[in-house]
């Protein structure tokens, strides 16, 4: 989300329009009020922009051995 005022947005209009397209949320401000929101038309894949992959850092049996300690109380 990108806050900016009426003025710079009217000085760098398709600036703003191209990271609208992008999936980027506008807000535009006039007297540091907010007065509207541009939109994106298409919802980007929050998928597609991610920067970090997640990675187990255990073993496939480490994750899917039973914790003993938990089931004692139960069995």
């Amino acid at each position: 989300m990108i806050k900016v005022s009426a003025t710079k947005l009217r000085n760098h209009l398709f600036e703003y329009l191209d990271k609208a397209s992008d999936g980027e949320t506008i807000i535009i401000q006039r007297n540091n009020q907010d007065v509207a929101h541009i939109i994106p038309t298409n919802k980007m894949n929050w998928r597609e922009k991610m920067s970090i992959e997640p990675k187990v850092l255990v073993s496939t049996e480490e994750l899917i051995e039973p914790i003993a300690d938990i089931w004692e109380n139960y069995l």
